[in-house]
């Protein structure tokens, strides 16, 4: 049932939103794989550097041997409002859908422990620091409707009923279909194609991935940081896609054109009633992700001169299973017309395709180096990073475990993804002893094999010191406009175009970080 599922998925509507394109098994374990930004609003709005700069709650869950920079025991909370803007064009009309949320982005304590051996040899302290860290916010909502009078979704579910017995079996009551010799004995749709049908999307997504870390960094002569860390990972993903078709059935004369012996033509069948009348078609596709993982990573940064800092920082792959739960049917009611309200026919409801099972994702090893330079009044600091997505692995962990479906999976997941560099550079200009302001830009590589889908943040900030103890630091961070198409079914064997939606995604983030040292 798992890879008829997985078919059915993606012939008819559950195409999941996520940035780019439709999502499948493969694509989930790219989600849960990525990580966009993590720490706290002072990094953030440097562009996220973190590999070669310490003494802030962020080394927590970055580089932890930035945890060694400190020299007293730090505690910051962070709050973020994420909007997100869809503009969608379909079939000439166009809707602009805004979404906005405000949550915890980061929470943390480091406390520092100092050893009082002289500053210029020996350990100086070993620190401890602890925070929940957001590493992706999926919340999301994606609406487009127009007028289509090219083709059907129920075309999309003849492609499937060729394919699926069960679901054949399922589908021809809804009285949508028919098979006859005029199509090679193949099913066809009797909603009339070539007239105008009411079509809307509406997907909304909501979740995050967060990482619990617990850090370790100490201090070696103000030469040599070194620092561990150990993160606990929870994943949450929720997507509610519901899809509407409005539109009429072929007359009879119709549906016998292209079946002559058709039960449609025949005014002592049942199905005569389902001729020449309006229908409104719901389709409905919840699908939720949940789950916990485990990581590890080692950091080191070291100051050859007083004005340099080079770091270089490992994060293990993540084990993360998780708890697939899937909804997918279709409701269908009829009327004598588009202007009547009441029920012509009692209404059909499909089984519902959806399910539960379980797998693992180990996603890649991460690996980055940075540089930072400090001058009078301020610094810059970059960094390079490098994941290969082509090795994440998907993993049965059921009893019975389907290894040949693993096996395809893998194959998958090795077929469209490839490594990718991720660059970050920023910095940070002191303008009083109190006030700083902050700059930053992180380029996301493109991760997919064949598509140069690269990403960017550009964002900004500022930095004020209330007292020796207070502090707060503001960050404001624009993701790159993605323009794509987004169609809500699509057609294996039809000679018909696919109908698509083009849309505007525009992304904010704003996070706020208040912190006390003591």
């Amino acid at each position: 049932m798992k890879k008829s599922l997985l078919s059915l998925t993606f012939l008819a509507l559950a195409f999941n939103y996520s940035n780019i394109q439709a999502q499948s098994l493969v694509d989930n374990t790219f989600m849960i794989s990525r990580d966009l930004t993590n720490g706290t609003a002072r990094f953030k709005a440097m562009g996220g550097v973190n590999t070669a700069l310490g003494g802030d709650i962020s080394s927590i869950s970055g580089n932890p041997a930035g945890l060694g920079f400190y020299g007293q025991s730090d505690a910051s909370i962070s709050l973020n409002y994420l909007n997100n803007e869809n503009k969608a064009t379909y079939f000439g009309n166009s809707v602009n859908q805004t979404k906005g949320k405000l949550g915890l982005e980061n929470i943390g304590v480091v406390i520092h422990y100092p050893t009082h051996n002289n500053t210029d040899f020996g350990w100086q302290n070993f620190n401890v620091g602890l925070s929940i860290d957001k590493q992706n916010n999926f919340n999301d909502n994606l609406k487009y409707l127009g007028t289509n009078n090219q083709n059907s979704i129920v075309h999309s579910y003849t492609d499937i009923m060729d394919e699926d017995a069960e679901f054949a079996g399922d589908f021809w009551n809804s009285y949508l279909v028919d098979k006859g010799a005029a199509n090679s004995g193949r099913y066809f749709p009797t909603t009339l194609e070539a007239d105008d049908k009411n079509q809307q999307m509406d997907l909304i997504t909501t979740g995050y991935k967060y990482n619990t870390n617990v850090s370790f960094g100490a201090n070696y002569g103000n030469k040599l940081y070194i620092g561990a860390r150990f993160g606990f990972l929870s994943f949450n993903y929720d997507s509610k896609s519901t899809f509407l078709e409005s539109g009429w059935t072929k007359t009879a004369d119709e549906i016998k054109a292209e079946n002559p012996t058709t039960d449609f033509a025949k005014p002592s069948n049942p199905a005569y009633q389902y001729t020449d009348i309006t229908y409104d078609l719901t389709d409905i596709n919840d699908l939720t992700l949940k789950g916990t993982g485990i990581n590890a990573g080692l950091g080191i940064i070291y100051k050859p001169t007083w004005d340099w800092n080079i770091g270089v920082n490992i994060t293990s792959p993540t084990w993360t299973e998780i708890q697939e739960d899937s909804n997918i049917e279709t409701l269908v009611d009829y009327y004598k017309d588009p202007n009547t309200t009441t029920s012509l026919h009692p209404g059909y409801g499909s089984k519902n395709y959806g399910q539960s099972f379980d797998y693992a994702v180990i996603s890649p090893w991460k690996s980055s180096i940075g540089l930072t330079k400090f001058f009078g009044g301020g610094l810059i600091s970059a960094e390079a990073e490098y994941i290969n997505y082509a090795s994440i692995k998907y993993r049965e962990i059921v009893a019975n475990a389907d290894l040949q479906f693993e096996s395809e999976t893998n194959y998958q997941i090795k077929n469209s993804f490839k490594g990718a560099f991720n660059l970050k550079i920023g910095g940070e200009l002191l303008i009083t002893d109190q006030f700083a302001v902050r700059a930053g830009f992180h380029y996301l590589g493109s991760p997919y094999k064949y598509d140069s889908q690269d990403d960017y943040i550009a964002s900004l900030g500022f930095g004020y010191v209330i007292t020796q103890s207070l502090y707060i630091d503001l960050a404001a961070m624009q993701y790159k406009q993605f323009n794509y198409g987004n169609s809500p079914y699509s057609f294996k064997t039809w000679n018909t175009p696919t109908p698509t939606a083009d849309v505007t995604n525009t992304r904010t983030n704003v996070v706020l970080t208040l912190g006390a040292k003591f």
